[in-house]
């Protein structure tokens, strides 16, 4: 087995480990037990690198250490141990989830009173678009109404599901839904969602999702890239909920 072929770099980055710290812990399971200038030779290593690695595994609980006379002697431990390791950090990520989520109200208050201009973020292809989409959703299901507005047209439509095919199974797993006004031929509902047509004439490709204090707007280029801008800005949404009210009450 090649090193660091068991482990990505992105799960290291999960368990709160780096590659170095793979190769010491890789040169340690197959030394057995040695000291600190045994391991570094192992792992193609430096000792001060080494040492390093071996901090981040003790306090990781994956290597253990005794003192002879002259030396320290290092030992990984199980393999099996990166498992609860992964667990703790799994724990701990839950636990940091809860602790941002509860401060988010608060910070939303300090920026609303804060006079700032409209934050305007731009977004790029079908990453791009499917950041939006999850803001979208995100955001709306922590609202109190757990509802969003949506403008979409015909001529974007097919381009825009298939940057997120199972959108629309994820916003009814959510519980979030939909009111859309409809410009072109075709489109279904999914589930918590309400479809008015404005007209069955095509129109440019565009799609804008009204959403708690943004405004989210995707489009689509002659080469069908998709583009996307969301503006959060409190009135300007509140503006645009206005005008989509009526104008949905007016289609009924």
């Amino acid at each position: 087995m090649k090193k660091n072929d068991i482990l990505s770099p992105e799960v290291l980055e999960l368990l709160g480990l780096t590659k170095k710290d793979l190769d010491v812990y890789q040169a340690l399971l197959r030394l057995g037990s040695a000291p600190l200038r045994r391991i570094a030779e192992e792992a193609n290593l430096n000792r001060g690198t080494a040492y390093d690695a071996l901090k981040h595994l003790l306090d990781a609980n994956l290597v253990s250490y005794v003192d002879a006379k002259t030396h320290r002697y290092f030992t990984a431990e199980e393999p099996h141990k990166l498992r609860g390791l992964a667990t703790r950090r799994e724990v701990a990520m839950r636990e940091a989830s809860k602790t941002i989520d509860a401060l988010i109200p608060s910070f939303d208050v300090v920026r609303g009173e804060s006079g700032h201009r409209p934050a305007v973020r731009y977004y790029e292809g079908d990453a791009g678009v499917k950041d939006i989409l999850e803001d979208v959703l995100t955001i709306t299901e922590r609202s109190e109404t757990r509802e969003y507005r949506v403008y979409s047209t015909a001529a974007i439509r097919d381009r825009k599901d298939a940057a997120w095919p199972t959108f629309s199974k994820e916003r009814v797993k959510r519980a979030v839904r939909c009111r859309a006004i409809a410009i072109g031929k075709g489109g279904t509902t999914a589930g918590l969602d309400e479809r008015r047509w404005l007209s069955q004439s095509d129109s440019g490709p565009s799609y804008i999702a009204i959403y708690h204090g943004k405004t989210a707007y995707i489009f689509m280029d002659s080469k069908k890239r998709l583009f996307g801008v969301i503006i959060e800005d409190s009135a300007i949404s509140a503006m645009q909920e206005l005008i989509f009210d009526a104008l949905w009450k007016s289609l009924a």
